[in-house]
C-alpha cells in the first residue's frame, strides 16, 4: 500500500551529525521540515556514558554493523564498519573526539575550486556550532549547541605518553584546533557534564518550534525525481510504503556510505552500472560513490606493568562497581572518559609541511577484532595516517535499499601510504621504548619485537591495520567532471537536491571527521537559506 502525506518545504534524509544540524537550522528559520531517520531513538543508556561506546560497537539494534569488501592490499580482509542506526547517527556511537583538521585542509578545498570553503570561510561555522568549555577566542566560540569539553581528569598512562612525546621533541599543544595541530596533548571531546553531547542532544533535543517533524525507524527507498528535479522521497516505516513531497528541496545527510547509496538507488550514478541492476538512469553521474577516503591505522599493543588500564576495569567486578558509583553519583571516574586520551601529531618525513600522522594513546588493547579487551593490563599506541593517497568506492550490492552497500577503501595502494605507515609504527615503538613510557611497558605483544624490518612492518599492517572509521569523500564537492556536488552542495544535473555530510569532502580532513561534518551541516544550512533570502 502506498500513501501520500502532506508536503514539506524540506525533506532531510538522515538524522546524523550533519542532518540534525540542518533540520534544526531550517526549522528555526520558519520552514516546514521533515527529518527521516532509519534508526530509532537515542535512549540506550550506554550512548550517554562516555566509556559506554564500547558496548555500542557491535550492537545491531543501534548500529548498522557494515563490513567492507575484501581489501586487496590487506590480505583481502573485510574491514568492520560500525555506523549509527540511531538518532544522532554515528555521532551517537563514536569516541566523541573533537579534532577539526588543519587550516591547510580547507584551504586545499578552496584551491581545488571550492570557493567559500577555505579556512577563513569555514572557521565561523566551527565557532557558531561550538560551546567551548575554555571560553571564546580567535578559534573557538561559546553559546553554540555543541558542547566541547576537556577530559574530566588526568590519567597516569596518558601523562607518561605526553611526557615521552615531549622528550622526543614534540612540542606541547594544548589545542589541536588552534594555531597549529602539530605536537602533543590531551584531546577534547563532545560532552556536557561528562555525558555524550551529539548533535541530536545539542540541536534537536529541546528544540522549541512546530516546524520540525522527526520520523524515526523510517527507511528511505529512493528520491522521487520528475523532469530532472527532486520532488520528494519514498520511504517505508515498517508497515506502509509512503511518498512525501518537498516544496523546496530534498537534502541527503546519510553519510559517506548511505548518501551515495541513495543517489544510486534513485538512478543518479554511472548509467552502465545502474543498467546492470535494472535501475532507470535519471542522470548519468559516474563519480557517485567514488573518491571514498578514510584514515588508516595500525596499532602496537602492550602489556602494562601496572593494573591501571581499561582492561583491568572491564575484567574486575569490584572495579566496575566502584566506577559505576563514581559516575552515577559524582559524574566522574573512568566511565566519564572515553579512553582515547591523548594525541601526538607528527610529520613522517622532512618534506611534509604539516603533520600527516596522528599517534593516539588508548588505555586498552583488544586485538584485531576490536572486541572484548584482553584479560590482562594492556594499552595501545595507534598510528593513524591522516593524509592518505588511497581512494576507494561505495557501490550498490543489489537494487534493494535495505541491503548494505559495497564498501572498499584500497588502503596501502600507494607507496606513500606504505612509507607513512612504516614511519608511524617506528615512532610508536620509539615512544614505548623511551622514558617515562618505557616504565609502563611489560611486553610488546603486537606485533612483537621480532618485527624489525620495513617488510615486517608492512606485513603487520596487512594483518591488523584497520579503518579509523572516518569515511568521507564519496559525493565529492568540486567544479570539475569528477565532482558529484558543486560548492553550493547541489547535486549535478538534478534540481532541488543537495548532499550535506562528510561525503562531500574533496579530500579528507587531517583528523577525526565528526567536527568537520558538523561544520558542513552549519555551512550547508546557510547555503540553503541564503538562496532563499537573497
Amino acid at each position: 500500500m502506498k500513501k501520500n502525506f502532506d508536503n514539506y518545504d524540506y525533506i532531510i534524509v538522515g538524522a546524523g551529525s550533519a542532518g540534525c544540524v540542518v533540520a534544526a537550522r531550517l526549522s528555526q528559520a520558519g520552514f516546514k521540515t521533515f527529518l527521516l531517520e532509519a534508526g530509532g531513538n537515542d535512549n540506550n543508556p550506554y550512548i550517554h556514558i562516555p566509556m559506554g561506546y564500547g558496548k555500542l560497537f557491535k550492537n545491531k539494534k543501534i548500529n548498522w554493523c557494515y563490513y567492507g569488501e575484501p581489501e586487496p592490499h590487506l590480505n583481502n580482509r573485510k574491514l568492520y564498519q560500525p555506523r549509527g542506526k540511531v538518532l544522532g547517527g554515528t555521532g551517537s556511537i563514536n569516541g566523541m573526539i573533537y579534532v577539526r583538521g588543519q587550516p591547510e585542509d580547507f584551504n586545499n578545498w578552496k584551491e581545488l575550486g571550492c570557493n567559500g570553503w577555505g579556512f577563513e570561510d569555514v572557521l565561523p561555522y566551527f565557532k557558531k556550532s561550538e560551546n567551548q568549555q575554555r571560553g571564546e577566542d580567535l578559534y573557538h566560540g561559546v553559546g553554540g549547541p555543541l558542547h566541547v569539553s576537556d577530559l574530566p581528569s588526568k590519567d597516569e598512562l596518558a601523562e607518561a605518553f605526553n611526557q615521552t612525546s615531549l622528550n622526543l621533541g614534540a612540542p606541547k599543544n594544548n589545542d589541536f584546533n588552534g594555531v597549529s595541530q602539530e605536537g602533543n596533548g590531551y584531546v577534547q571531546v563532545t560532552s556536557k557534564n561528562n555525558r555524550r553531547w551529539s548533535t541530536a542532544a545539542g540541536y534537536i533535543r529541546g528544540l522549541k518550534n512546530n516546524n520540525l517533524n522527526i520520523k524515526l525507524n523510517s527507511f528511505v527507498n529512493k528520491i522521487i525525481i520528475k523532469n530532472k528535479k527532486a520532488v520528494g522521497v519514498n520511504y517505508t516505516d515498517g508497515s506502509d510504503n509512503i511518498n512525501v513531497m518537498a516544496n523546496k528541496e530534498v537534502i541527503l545527510c546519510g553519510g559517506a556510505f548511505n548518501s551515495p547509496q541513495l543517489l544510486l538507488l534513485s538512478g543518479i550514478g554511472d548509467a552502465d552500472e545502474l543498467q546492470k541492476l535494472n535501475i532507470k538512469t535519471e542522470y548519468h553521474l559516474p563519480y557517485v560513490g567514488k573518491n571514498l577516503q578514510d584514515h588508516f591505522g595500525v596499532g602496537l599493543e602492550f602489556k602494562c606493568t601496572k593494573p591501571i588500564t581499561v582492561n583491568d576495569l572491564y575484567h574486575s567486578y569490584y572495579r566496575r562497581m566502584i566506577a559505576g558509583i563514581q559516575y552515577f553519583v559524582f559524574r566522574n571516574g573512568p566511565l566519564a572518559s572515553n579512553g582515547n586520551l591523548a594525541n601526538t601529531f607528527i610529520k613522517t618525513n622532512k618534506n611534509i609541511i604539516t603533520p600527516d600522522m596522528m599517534v593516539t594513546f588508548m588505555a586498552w588493547c583488544t586485538g584485531e577484532d576490536l572486541g572484548e579487551p584482553y584479560p590482562f593490563s594492556g594499552f595501545t599506541i595507534l598510528a593513524e595516517h591522516i593524509r592518505p593517497d588511497s581512494r576507494g568506492f561505495v557501490a550498490l550490492r543489489t537494487p534493494n535499499s535495505k541491503d548494505a552497500p559495497k564498501i572498499q577503501f584500497n588502503f596501502l595502494e600507494s607507496d606513500n601510504d606504505k612509507q607513512a605507515a612504516i614511519a608511524g609504527i617506528k615512532y610508536s615503538r620509539l615512544l614505548s621504548q623511551t622514558n617515562p613510557m618505557k616504565d609502563y611497558v611489560k611486553e610488546e605483544i603486537t606485533p612483537g619485537l621480532d618485527c624489525q624490518t620495513d617488510e615486517d612492518y608492512i606485513n603487520h599492517c596487512k594483518k591488523i591495520g584497520n579503518s579509523l572509521l572516518h569515511a568521507a569523500g564519496s559525493c565529492r564537492m568540486g567544479i570539475h567532471e569528477d565532482a558529484v556536488v558543486d560548492p553550493q552542495l547541489k547535486v549535478k544535473g538534478i534540481d532541488n537536491l543537495r548532499v550535506v555530510d562528510a561525503s562531500i569532502m574533496p579530500r579528507i580532513v587531517s583528523g577525526n571527521t565528526n567536527a568537520a561534518t558538523i561544520m558542513i551541516g552549519e555551512k550547508g544550512s546557510d547555503l540553503i537559506l541564503s538562496n532563499i533570502f537573497i
